[in-house]
Protein backbone atom coordinates (compact mmCIF):
# COMPACT_ATOMS: atom_id res chain seq x y z
CA UNK A 1 0.00 0.00 0.00
CA UNK A 2 1.28 3.48 -0.90
CA UNK A 3 0.32 6.63 1.02
CA UNK A 4 1.84 10.03 0.21
CA UNK A 5 4.68 8.41 -1.75
CA UNK A 6 5.53 6.17 1.24
CA UNK A 7 5.23 2.46 0.54
CA UNK A 8 3.87 0.46 3.45
CA UNK A 9 4.71 -3.23 3.39
CA UNK A 10 3.90 -6.05 5.77
CA UNK A 11 6.65 -6.14 8.37
CA UNK A 12 8.68 -9.30 8.93
CA UNK A 13 9.17 -10.78 12.37
CA UNK A 14 12.52 -9.00 12.80
CA UNK A 15 11.10 -5.65 11.72
CA UNK A 16 8.09 -6.06 14.00
CA UNK A 17 10.40 -6.74 16.92
CA UNK A 18 12.49 -3.68 16.09
CA UNK A 19 9.38 -1.50 15.79
CA UNK A 20 8.25 -2.74 19.19
CA UNK A 21 11.69 -1.86 20.58
CA UNK A 22 11.50 1.71 19.28
CA UNK A 23 7.99 2.07 20.68
CA UNK A 24 9.02 0.72 24.08
CA UNK A 25 12.08 2.96 24.17
CA UNK A 26 9.93 6.02 23.44
CA UNK A 27 7.39 4.92 26.06
CA UNK A 28 9.91 4.48 28.88
CA UNK A 29 11.91 7.57 27.83
CA UNK A 30 8.76 9.60 28.54
CA UNK A 31 8.79 8.08 32.01
CA UNK A 32 12.11 9.76 32.82
CA UNK A 33 10.34 12.89 34.05
CA UNK A 34 11.94 16.14 35.19
CA UNK A 35 9.53 18.57 36.84
CA UNK A 36 6.65 17.44 34.61
CA UNK A 37 8.83 17.36 31.47
CA UNK A 38 10.32 14.50 29.43
CA UNK A 39 13.48 15.77 27.62
CA UNK A 40 14.75 12.22 27.08
CA UNK A 41 11.67 11.34 25.02
CA UNK A 42 12.19 14.45 22.87
CA UNK A 43 15.89 13.69 22.38
CA UNK A 44 15.24 10.04 21.53
CA UNK A 45 12.57 10.90 18.95
CA UNK A 46 14.80 13.51 17.29
CA UNK A 47 17.57 10.89 16.99
CA UNK A 48 15.25 8.56 15.01
CA UNK A 49 14.93 8.89 11.23
CA UNK A 50 11.46 9.82 9.95
CA UNK A 51 9.62 6.69 8.83
CA UNK A 52 8.14 3.63 10.44
CA UNK A 53 10.69 3.52 13.27
CA UNK A 54 10.25 7.22 13.95
CA UNK A 55 6.48 6.76 14.02
CA UNK A 56 6.89 3.89 16.50
CA UNK A 57 9.06 6.10 18.76
CA UNK A 58 6.50 8.93 18.44
CA UNK A 59 3.59 6.64 19.38
CA UNK A 60 5.55 5.25 22.32
CA UNK A 61 6.52 8.72 23.55
CA UNK A 62 2.92 9.99 23.35
CA UNK A 63 1.69 6.90 25.18
CA UNK A 64 4.35 7.27 27.86
CA UNK A 65 3.57 10.97 28.33
CA UNK A 66 -0.12 10.23 28.89
CA UNK A 67 0.74 7.45 31.36
CA UNK A 68 3.56 8.97 33.40
CA UNK A 69 2.72 12.71 33.35
CA UNK A 70 -0.28 14.71 34.59
CA UNK A 71 -2.76 15.68 31.91
CA UNK A 72 -1.57 19.25 31.25
CA UNK A 73 2.21 18.43 31.15
CA UNK A 74 1.34 15.34 29.06
CA UNK A 75 -0.33 17.52 26.42
CA UNK A 76 2.68 19.81 26.43
CA UNK A 77 5.03 16.81 25.99
CA UNK A 78 2.88 15.41 23.16
CA UNK A 79 3.00 18.79 21.43
CA UNK A 80 6.79 18.82 21.62
CA UNK A 81 7.03 15.28 20.19
CA UNK A 82 4.61 15.97 17.32
CA UNK A 83 6.44 19.20 16.44
CA UNK A 84 9.82 17.41 16.42
CA UNK A 85 8.55 14.68 14.09
CA UNK A 86 6.94 17.25 11.77
CA UNK A 87 10.21 19.22 11.51
CA UNK A 88 12.24 16.06 10.79
CA UNK A 89 9.77 14.91 8.12
CA UNK A 90 9.71 18.32 6.44
CA UNK A 91 13.51 18.59 6.21
CA UNK A 92 14.43 14.92 5.63
CA UNK A 93 15.32 15.46 1.94
CA UNK A 94 17.38 18.62 2.43
CA UNK A 95 21.09 19.08 2.92
CA UNK A 96 20.50 20.42 6.45
CA UNK A 97 19.09 17.08 7.59
CA UNK A 98 22.44 15.42 6.86
CA UNK A 99 24.30 17.85 9.13
CA UNK A 100 25.24 16.53 12.57
CA UNK A 101 23.83 19.58 14.38
CA UNK A 102 20.39 19.51 12.77
CA UNK A 103 18.62 16.89 14.94
CA UNK A 104 19.79 18.24 18.32
CA UNK A 105 18.81 21.72 17.10
CA UNK A 106 15.38 20.42 16.02
CA UNK A 107 14.84 18.81 19.45
CA UNK A 108 15.95 21.93 21.32
CA UNK A 109 14.03 24.30 19.01
CA UNK A 110 10.76 22.37 19.24
CA UNK A 111 11.08 22.13 23.02
CA UNK A 112 11.80 25.85 23.33
CA UNK A 113 8.87 26.81 21.06
CA UNK A 114 6.28 24.74 22.95
CA UNK A 115 7.67 25.64 26.40
CA UNK A 116 7.70 29.34 25.49
CA UNK A 117 4.08 29.18 24.32
CA UNK A 118 3.01 27.59 27.60
CA UNK A 119 5.12 30.06 29.63
CA UNK A 120 3.54 33.05 27.89
CA UNK A 121 0.10 31.68 28.67
CA UNK A 122 0.84 30.82 32.31
CA UNK A 123 3.12 33.75 33.06
CA UNK A 124 6.89 34.08 32.83
CA UNK A 125 8.98 34.00 35.96
CA UNK A 126 12.61 33.39 36.80
CA UNK A 127 11.85 29.83 37.90
CA UNK A 128 9.89 28.99 34.71
CA UNK A 129 12.64 30.49 32.55
CA UNK A 130 15.23 28.35 34.33
CA UNK A 131 13.18 25.19 33.83
CA UNK A 132 12.54 26.08 30.18
CA UNK A 133 16.26 26.65 29.51
CA UNK A 134 17.26 23.44 31.30
CA UNK A 135 14.69 21.35 29.38
CA UNK A 136 15.75 22.89 26.05
CA UNK A 137 19.45 22.21 26.62
CA UNK A 138 18.78 18.68 27.90
CA UNK A 139 16.69 17.82 24.83
CA UNK A 140 19.50 18.80 22.45
CA UNK A 141 22.25 17.09 24.47
CA UNK A 142 20.27 13.88 24.96
CA UNK A 143 19.44 13.82 21.23
CA UNK A 144 23.15 13.90 20.43
CA UNK A 145 23.91 10.92 22.68
CA UNK A 146 20.86 8.99 21.49
CA UNK A 147 22.06 9.54 17.90
CA UNK A 148 25.43 8.04 18.77
CA UNK A 149 23.69 5.07 20.38
CA UNK A 150 21.31 4.41 17.48
CA UNK A 151 24.04 4.75 14.86
CA UNK A 152 26.38 2.49 16.88
CA UNK A 153 29.24 4.92 16.27
CA UNK A 154 32.73 3.63 16.94
CA UNK A 155 36.08 5.38 17.03
CA UNK A 156 38.29 4.03 14.23
CA UNK A 157 41.62 2.74 15.34
CA UNK A 158 44.73 4.11 13.71
CA UNK A 159 46.72 1.38 12.02
CA UNK A 160 50.44 1.23 12.39
CA UNK A 161 52.44 2.59 9.43
CA UNK A 162 54.09 -0.77 8.82
CA UNK A 163 50.66 -2.39 8.50
CA UNK A 164 49.78 0.14 5.80
CA UNK A 165 53.07 -0.47 4.01
CA UNK A 166 52.51 -4.23 4.20
CA UNK A 167 49.06 -3.81 2.68
CA UNK A 168 50.45 -1.74 -0.20
CA UNK A 169 53.13 -4.36 -0.79
CA UNK A 170 50.51 -7.14 -0.92
CA UNK A 171 48.38 -5.13 -3.35
CA UNK A 172 51.41 -4.48 -5.56
CA UNK A 173 52.35 -8.16 -5.61
CA UNK A 174 48.74 -9.14 -6.33
CA UNK A 175 48.59 -6.75 -9.29
CA UNK A 176 51.87 -8.12 -10.68
CA UNK A 177 50.66 -11.72 -10.23
CA UNK A 178 47.40 -11.01 -12.08
CA UNK A 179 49.25 -9.35 -14.96
CA UNK A 180 51.74 -12.24 -15.15
CA UNK A 181 48.87 -14.73 -15.20
CA UNK A 182 47.31 -12.86 -18.12
CA UNK A 183 50.60 -12.83 -20.04
CA UNK A 184 51.02 -16.57 -19.48
CA UNK A 185 47.86 -17.19 -21.50
CA UNK A 186 49.47 -15.75 -24.65
CA UNK A 187 50.40 -18.67 -26.94
CA UNK A 188 54.09 -19.03 -27.88
CA UNK A 189 55.19 -17.11 -30.97
CA UNK A 190 55.50 -19.94 -33.46
CA UNK A 191 53.80 -20.62 -36.80
CA UNK A 192 50.42 -22.24 -36.41
CA UNK A 193 50.05 -25.56 -38.14
CA UNK A 194 46.65 -25.37 -39.75
CA UNK A 195 45.10 -28.78 -40.31
CA UNK A 196 44.86 -29.26 -44.10
CA UNK A 197 41.85 -30.84 -45.88
CA UNK A 198 44.18 -33.62 -47.11
CA UNK A 199 43.72 -35.32 -43.73
CA UNK A 200 40.06 -35.88 -44.65
CA UNK A 201 40.93 -38.02 -47.69
CA UNK A 202 43.82 -39.78 -45.94
CA UNK A 203 41.58 -40.96 -43.09
CA UNK A 204 38.66 -41.86 -45.36
CA UNK A 205 40.95 -43.88 -47.67
CA UNK A 206 42.50 -45.59 -44.66
CA UNK A 207 39.05 -46.89 -43.69
CA UNK A 208 37.56 -47.72 -47.14
CA UNK A 209 40.50 -48.45 -49.45
CA UNK A 210 42.50 -50.67 -47.10
CA UNK A 211 40.89 -53.96 -48.28
CA UNK A 212 39.86 -52.82 -51.78
CA UNK A 213 40.98 -54.93 -54.80
CA UNK A 214 41.76 -51.77 -56.81
CA UNK A 215 43.98 -50.21 -54.15
CA UNK A 216 47.19 -50.55 -56.19
CA UNK A 217 45.53 -49.09 -59.27
CA UNK A 218 44.12 -46.01 -57.52
CA UNK A 219 47.02 -45.22 -55.17
CA UNK A 220 50.02 -46.36 -57.23
CA UNK A 221 49.46 -46.50 -61.00
CA UNK A 222 46.75 -43.77 -61.08
CA UNK A 223 47.95 -41.78 -58.06
CA UNK A 224 48.08 -38.44 -59.90
CA UNK A 225 44.54 -38.91 -61.24
CA UNK A 226 43.24 -39.84 -57.78
CA UNK A 227 45.02 -36.88 -56.16
CA UNK A 228 43.61 -34.44 -58.73
CA UNK A 229 40.07 -35.78 -58.20
CA UNK A 230 40.28 -35.20 -54.45
CA UNK A 231 42.00 -31.81 -54.90
CA UNK A 232 39.32 -30.55 -57.32
CA UNK A 233 36.51 -31.62 -54.95
CA UNK A 234 38.01 -29.82 -51.90
CA UNK A 235 36.76 -26.19 -52.44
CA UNK A 236 33.10 -27.12 -52.96
CA UNK A 237 33.24 -29.67 -50.16
CA UNK A 238 34.55 -27.15 -47.57
CA UNK A 239 32.20 -24.39 -48.72
CA UNK A 240 29.16 -26.65 -48.43
CA UNK A 241 30.28 -28.48 -45.31
CA UNK A 242 29.82 -31.91 -46.91
CA UNK A 243 30.84 -33.76 -50.09
CA UNK A 244 28.51 -34.82 -52.87
CA UNK A 245 29.03 -37.26 -55.74
CA UNK A 246 29.00 -34.46 -58.31
CA UNK A 247 32.10 -32.89 -56.71
CA UNK A 248 34.33 -35.71 -58.01
CA UNK A 249 35.46 -36.30 -61.61
CA UNK A 250 33.43 -38.86 -63.56
CA UNK A 251 36.43 -41.06 -64.35
CA UNK A 252 37.24 -41.40 -60.64
CA UNK A 253 33.65 -41.94 -59.45
CA UNK A 254 32.98 -44.61 -62.11
CA UNK A 255 36.24 -46.44 -61.39
CA UNK A 256 35.81 -46.60 -57.57
CA UNK A 257 33.90 -49.78 -56.68
CA UNK A 258 33.24 -48.56 -53.09
CA UNK A 259 32.33 -44.98 -54.00
CA UNK A 260 29.18 -44.65 -51.76
CA UNK A 261 31.15 -45.93 -48.73
CA UNK A 262 34.06 -43.60 -49.59
CA UNK A 263 31.68 -40.61 -49.91
CA UNK A 264 30.13 -41.42 -46.50
CA UNK A 265 33.56 -41.70 -44.85
CA UNK A 266 34.69 -38.40 -46.40
CA UNK A 267 31.59 -36.62 -45.02
CA UNK A 268 32.27 -38.02 -41.56
CA UNK A 269 35.83 -36.70 -41.67
CA UNK A 270 34.72 -33.30 -43.08
CA UNK A 271 32.33 -32.84 -40.15
CA UNK A 272 35.09 -33.75 -37.70
CA UNK A 273 37.52 -31.33 -39.39
CA UNK A 274 35.07 -28.42 -39.23
CA UNK A 275 34.25 -29.14 -35.59
CA UNK A 276 37.96 -29.20 -34.71
CA UNK A 277 38.48 -25.86 -36.45
CA UNK A 278 35.50 -24.32 -34.63
CA UNK A 279 36.77 -25.63 -31.30
CA UNK A 280 40.22 -24.14 -31.88
CA UNK A 281 38.72 -20.75 -32.77
CA UNK A 282 36.55 -20.77 -29.64
CA UNK A 283 39.52 -21.83 -27.52
CA UNK A 284 41.60 -18.97 -28.92
CA UNK A 285 38.79 -16.47 -28.21
CA UNK A 286 38.34 -17.71 -24.65
CA UNK A 287 42.10 -17.62 -24.06
CA UNK A 288 42.23 -14.03 -25.31
CA UNK A 289 39.21 -13.07 -23.22
CA UNK A 290 40.68 -14.64 -20.08
CA UNK A 291 44.01 -12.93 -20.72
CA UNK A 292 42.25 -9.58 -21.00
CA UNK A 293 40.32 -10.16 -17.79
CA UNK A 294 43.44 -11.05 -15.80
CA UNK A 295 45.22 -8.00 -17.19
CA UNK A 296 42.27 -5.73 -16.35
CA UNK A 297 42.07 -7.15 -12.82
CA UNK A 298 45.75 -6.35 -12.39
CA UNK A 299 45.10 -2.79 -13.56
CA UNK A 300 42.15 -2.48 -11.16
CA UNK A 301 44.24 -3.54 -8.16
CA UNK A 302 47.14 -1.25 -9.18
CA UNK A 303 44.85 1.74 -9.70
CA UNK A 304 43.02 1.13 -6.43
CA UNK A 305 46.39 1.16 -4.66
CA UNK A 306 47.42 4.36 -6.49
CA UNK A 307 44.12 6.04 -5.61
CA UNK A 308 44.64 5.23 -1.93
CA UNK A 309 48.12 6.78 -2.01
CA UNK A 310 47.20 9.86 -4.07
CA UNK A 311 46.92 13.14 -2.11
CA UNK A 312 43.58 14.92 -2.06
CA UNK A 313 43.15 17.69 -4.62
CA UNK A 314 43.22 21.22 -3.30
CA UNK A 315 42.22 24.55 -4.77
CA UNK A 316 39.04 26.27 -5.89
CA UNK A 317 36.37 24.05 -7.36
CA UNK A 318 33.49 24.83 -9.67
CA UNK A 319 30.20 24.57 -7.81
CA UNK A 320 27.45 22.45 -9.33
CA UNK A 321 23.77 21.62 -9.18
CA UNK A 322 22.39 18.32 -10.48
CA UNK A 323 18.86 17.38 -11.51
CA UNK A 324 17.69 14.06 -12.88
CA UNK A 325 14.42 12.44 -13.87
CA UNK A 326 13.11 9.32 -15.59
CA UNK A 327 9.70 8.18 -16.87
CA UNK A 328 8.70 4.69 -18.07
CA UNK A 329 7.37 3.78 -21.46
CA UNK A 330 3.61 4.23 -21.91
CA UNK A 331 1.89 1.16 -20.43
CA UNK A 332 4.90 0.12 -18.28
CA UNK A 333 5.25 0.56 -14.52
CA UNK A 334 9.05 0.36 -14.39
CA UNK A 335 11.56 2.46 -16.30
CA UNK A 336 14.39 0.62 -18.07
CA UNK A 337 16.70 3.65 -17.74
CA UNK A 338 18.89 4.07 -14.64
CA UNK A 339 20.83 7.20 -13.72
CA UNK A 340 22.89 8.50 -10.82
CA UNK A 341 25.62 10.97 -9.88
CA UNK A 342 28.25 11.10 -7.15
CA UNK A 343 31.58 12.68 -6.30
CA UNK A 344 34.98 11.09 -5.74
CA UNK A 345 37.42 13.72 -4.54
CA UNK A 346 37.19 16.69 -6.88
CA UNK A 347 35.68 14.63 -9.72
CA UNK A 348 31.95 14.64 -10.38
CA UNK A 349 30.61 11.51 -12.09
CA UNK A 350 27.22 11.35 -13.81
CA UNK A 351 26.01 8.05 -15.34
CA UNK A 352 22.99 7.27 -17.51
CA UNK A 353 22.36 3.64 -18.48
CA UNK A 354 19.62 2.49 -20.88
CA UNK A 355 18.80 -1.23 -20.81
CA UNK A 356 17.63 -2.99 -23.96
CA UNK A 357 13.86 -2.83 -24.31
CA UNK A 358 11.67 -1.65 -21.45
CA UNK A 359 10.15 -2.88 -18.20
CA UNK A 360 11.63 -5.01 -15.44
CA UNK A 361 14.29 -6.83 -17.51
CA UNK A 362 15.62 -3.61 -19.02
CA UNK A 363 15.70 -2.01 -15.56
CA UNK A 364 17.61 -4.97 -14.13
CA UNK A 365 20.23 -4.81 -16.89
CA UNK A 366 20.73 -1.04 -16.66
CA UNK A 367 20.90 -1.05 -12.85
CA UNK A 368 23.47 -3.86 -12.86
CA UNK A 369 25.72 -1.97 -15.30
CA UNK A 370 25.29 1.30 -13.39
CA UNK A 371 26.00 -0.31 -10.00
CA UNK A 372 29.12 -2.11 -11.30
CA UNK A 373 30.51 1.05 -12.89
CA UNK A 374 29.74 3.15 -9.80
CA UNK A 375 31.57 0.72 -7.52
CA UNK A 376 34.68 0.80 -9.72
CA UNK A 377 34.75 4.59 -9.92
CA UNK A 378 34.19 5.09 -6.20
CA UNK A 379 37.11 2.73 -5.54
CA UNK A 380 39.37 5.16 -7.43
CA UNK A 381 39.55 3.20 -10.69
CA UNK A 382 40.11 5.34 -13.81
CA UNK A 383 37.05 5.59 -16.10
CA UNK A 384 38.84 3.89 -19.04
CA UNK A 385 39.80 0.84 -16.97
CA UNK A 386 36.40 0.70 -15.27
CA UNK A 387 34.60 0.79 -18.63
CA UNK A 388 36.81 -1.92 -20.14
CA UNK A 389 36.24 -4.19 -17.15
CA UNK A 390 32.49 -3.58 -17.12
CA UNK A 391 32.25 -4.16 -20.87
CA UNK A 392 34.11 -7.46 -20.55
CA UNK A 393 31.68 -8.60 -17.85
CA UNK A 394 28.66 -7.58 -19.93
CA UNK A 395 30.22 -9.30 -22.94
CA UNK A 396 30.06 -12.64 -21.12
CA UNK A 397 26.49 -11.92 -20.07
CA UNK A 398 25.56 -10.94 -23.62
CA UNK A 399 26.83 -14.28 -24.93
CA UNK A 400 24.35 -16.05 -22.64
CA UNK A 401 21.31 -13.75 -22.78
CA UNK A 402 21.77 -11.66 -25.93
CA UNK A 403 21.13 -8.39 -24.06
CA UNK A 404 23.09 -5.15 -24.06
CA UNK A 405 23.12 -1.80 -22.26
CA UNK A 406 24.05 1.72 -23.30
CA UNK A 407 26.38 3.70 -21.05
CA UNK A 408 26.72 7.48 -20.91
CA UNK A 409 29.44 8.52 -18.44
CA UNK A 410 30.50 12.06 -17.60
CA UNK A 411 33.71 12.56 -15.58
CA UNK A 412 34.07 16.25 -14.65
CA UNK A 413 37.15 17.40 -12.72
CA UNK A 414 35.74 20.43 -10.89
CA UNK A 415 39.16 21.52 -9.67
CA UNK A 416 40.95 21.42 -13.04
CA UNK A 417 37.91 22.62 -14.99
CA UNK A 418 38.10 19.72 -17.49
CA UNK A 419 35.61 16.97 -18.36
CA UNK A 420 35.56 13.73 -20.35
CA UNK A 421 32.50 12.04 -21.85
CA UNK A 422 32.42 8.30 -22.57
CA UNK A 423 29.62 6.81 -24.67
CA UNK A 424 28.76 3.16 -25.33
CA UNK A 425 25.85 3.35 -27.76
CA UNK A 426 24.38 6.34 -25.90
CA UNK A 427 22.34 9.25 -27.25
CA UNK A 428 24.07 12.64 -27.79
CA UNK A 429 24.92 14.99 -24.91
CA UNK A 430 24.28 18.72 -25.12
CA UNK A 431 26.19 21.65 -23.61
CA UNK A 432 24.21 24.88 -23.33
CA UNK A 433 25.83 28.17 -22.45
CA UNK A 434 23.79 31.31 -22.91
CA UNK A 435 22.24 31.05 -26.41
CA UNK A 436 24.67 28.51 -27.92
CA UNK A 437 24.27 24.73 -27.86
CA UNK A 438 27.03 22.20 -28.54
CA UNK A 439 26.17 18.60 -29.43
CA UNK A 440 28.52 15.72 -28.43
CA UNK A 441 27.91 12.27 -29.95
CA UNK A 442 29.81 8.97 -29.86
CA UNK A 443 30.13 6.11 -32.35
CA UNK A 444 30.79 3.11 -30.08
CA UNK A 445 28.47 0.12 -29.78
CA UNK A 446 26.53 -0.51 -26.54
CA UNK A 447 28.28 -2.25 -23.65
CA UNK A 448 28.03 -6.00 -24.14
CA UNK A 449 28.37 -5.67 -27.93
CA UNK A 450 31.62 -3.69 -27.89
CA UNK A 451 34.83 -5.66 -28.43
CA UNK A 452 36.27 -6.43 -24.99
CA UNK A 453 39.73 -5.29 -26.08
CA UNK A 454 38.59 -1.97 -27.54
CA UNK A 455 39.79 1.20 -25.81
CA UNK A 456 36.94 3.50 -24.68
CA UNK A 457 36.88 6.71 -26.71
CA UNK A 458 36.72 9.92 -24.66
CA UNK A 459 35.28 13.26 -25.75
CA UNK A 460 37.17 15.90 -23.75
CA UNK A 461 36.07 19.49 -23.27
CA UNK A 462 36.60 22.37 -20.79
CA UNK A 463 34.08 23.20 -18.07
CA UNK A 464 32.70 26.73 -18.04
CA UNK A 465 30.57 28.62 -15.54
CA UNK A 466 26.91 29.28 -16.37
CA UNK A 467 26.85 26.12 -18.54
CA UNK A 468 24.28 23.32 -18.58
CA UNK A 469 25.33 19.74 -19.45
CA UNK A 470 22.32 17.65 -20.49
CA UNK A 471 22.49 13.85 -20.86
CA UNK A 472 19.41 12.06 -22.27
CA UNK A 473 18.38 8.56 -23.30
CA UNK A 474 17.25 7.72 -26.85
CA UNK A 475 13.64 7.83 -25.63
CA UNK A 476 14.04 11.62 -25.45
CA UNK A 477 16.06 12.23 -28.61
CA UNK A 478 18.60 10.43 -30.78
CA UNK A 479 21.09 11.45 -33.45
CA UNK A 480 18.44 11.52 -36.16
CA UNK A 481 15.75 13.55 -34.37
CA UNK A 482 17.12 16.11 -31.94
CA UNK A 483 16.82 19.47 -33.68
CA UNK A 484 13.79 20.32 -31.54
CA UNK A 485 15.85 19.66 -28.41
CA UNK A 486 18.69 21.90 -29.59
CA UNK A 487 16.16 24.67 -30.35
CA UNK A 488 14.56 24.24 -26.93
CA UNK A 489 17.93 24.51 -25.16
CA UNK A 490 19.03 27.51 -27.21
CA UNK A 491 15.84 29.44 -26.39
CA UNK A 492 15.54 28.49 -22.71
CA UNK A 493 16.51 31.37 -20.38
CA UNK A 494 16.07 29.77 -16.92
CA UNK A 495 18.68 28.85 -14.32
CA UNK A 496 17.06 25.89 -12.53
CA UNK A 497 18.24 22.47 -13.83
CA UNK A 498 15.19 20.81 -12.31
CA UNK A 499 12.87 22.96 -14.43
CA UNK A 500 14.91 22.22 -17.55
CA UNK A 501 14.86 18.46 -16.91
CA UNK A 502 11.08 18.44 -16.41
CA UNK A 503 10.58 20.56 -19.54
CA UNK A 504 12.67 18.20 -21.69
CA UNK A 505 10.85 15.08 -20.45
CA UNK A 506 7.44 16.68 -20.96
CA UNK A 507 8.25 17.86 -24.48
CA UNK A 508 9.68 14.42 -25.39
CA UNK A 509 6.44 12.76 -24.24
CA UNK A 510 4.30 15.14 -26.29
CA UNK A 511 6.36 14.47 -29.40
CA UNK A 512 6.75 10.69 -29.13
CA UNK A 513 3.69 9.80 -27.01
CA UNK A 514 5.71 7.65 -24.60
CA UNK A 515 6.95 5.07 -27.15
CA UNK A 516 10.10 4.42 -25.06
CA UNK A 517 11.58 4.99 -21.61
CA UNK A 518 12.67 8.60 -21.11
CA UNK A 519 15.38 9.93 -18.81
CA UNK A 520 17.45 13.09 -18.50
CA UNK A 521 20.31 14.20 -16.24
CA UNK A 522 21.33 17.86 -16.11
CA UNK A 523 24.48 19.32 -14.51
CA UNK A 524 24.49 23.10 -14.01
CA UNK A 525 27.68 25.03 -13.19
CA UNK A 526 26.52 28.37 -11.70
CA UNK A 527 28.91 31.27 -11.36
CA UNK A 528 29.84 33.04 -8.14
CA UNK A 529 28.50 30.38 -5.78
CA UNK A 530 30.07 27.88 -3.44
CA UNK A 531 29.13 24.37 -2.47
CA UNK A 532 26.86 21.97 -4.27
CA UNK A 533 23.18 21.20 -4.38
CA UNK A 534 21.27 18.11 -5.43
CA UNK A 535 17.87 18.65 -7.04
Amino acid sequence: MKIANITLERATAGEALRLAGYGAAGFFAAGCCLEGRAPLAAGFLAACRPGKYGLAALAGGIGGSLVFLPFAPALRGCGILVLIYAVLSAFRDTKWFRQGWFRPAAAAGATLAVELAYALQMGIGSESLLRMAACTVLSGVLCHYCSLLLREAVIPRRKAPRDSESLRQRLRLSAEALRARGESLVPPQQPKKEETPAVVFDRAAEVVCRGCALRDLCWNKEYVSTFNAFNDATPLMLERGRAEASDFAVHFASRCIHFPQLLSAINTEVTALLLRRQYRRQLARERERSRGQYTQLGELVAQAMSAAEAPAATGKELCHEVALGAEPKEGQRLCGDSLTWFRTGSTLYAILSDGMGSGREAQRESQMALRLLEQFLQAGIAPETALRTMNAALNLRSDEQGSFTTIDLLAADLSAGQAALYKYGAAPTYIKRQGSVRRLAGASLPAGLQDSGAEPQAIRFPLEENAFLLMVSDGVADSGDDQWLQDLLAGWQGSDPNVLTSLVLREAYQRRHGDDDRSALCVYLPAGKRGRREV
